[in-house]
């Protein structure tokens, strides 16, 4: 999985309308990763089943770094993606555009790396019983580790976006 150079993304057009795609998706797919995993904690907590001991466990240390992760985007935001705290918005400057997109880089190479072990953590759990995992849209814990992989495949975002690797 390559991930994107500062090089790269500045080659796209309009580098102010990159960095603000890639801050939206990014933070939506932390998001639903942090709502499935949540939501996928509380169905077996409600179980309270012996048998998922150990998932439960794993699912927390799961949630925990990805709180983790999520602190970690916002803080880029809050130093490098806004102008100023008090107004909320974006850089303009090229130099600052420019800045916010190489650390974005960087933290997102950084927890690429990070999500892929959660995400191998949960491959590697027992199922648990399809039927506790069950909600009327879907399987949450299939629904989990998708939101995951798309945490670590956020680079096939970027090159959707016309940044080539």
């Amino acid at each position: 999985m390559d991930s994107v150079t500062m090089a790269q993304l500045i080659q796209y057009d309009a580098p102010t309308d990159l960095l603000w795609r890639l801050n939206n998706e990014y933070r939506k797919r932390l998001s639903h990763a942090q709502t499935y995993l949540d939501l996928l904690e509380q169905l077996l907590m409600i179980q309270a089943a012996d048998d998922v001991f150990q998932t439960l466990e794993a699912l927390q240390q799961v949630r925990r770094e990805l709180t983790t992760l999520t602190e970690e985007h916002r803080d880029w935001r809050h130093h490098f993606y806004y102008d100023s705290l008090e107004t909320r918005r974006m850089v303009q400057d090229d130099r600052a555009v420019n800045k916010a997109l190489a650390r974005f880089s960087r933290m997102r190479s950084q927890h690429e790396r990070r999500v892929y072990d959660l995400y191998n953590l949960l491959a590697q759990l027992p199922r648990p019983n399809v039927q506790m995992t069950r909600v009327p849209n879907g399987d949450l814990w299939v629904m989990a580790q998708y939101a995951l992989n798309d945490l670590i495949v956020f680079g096939d975002y970027v090159n959707k976006l016309g940044v080539v690797n």
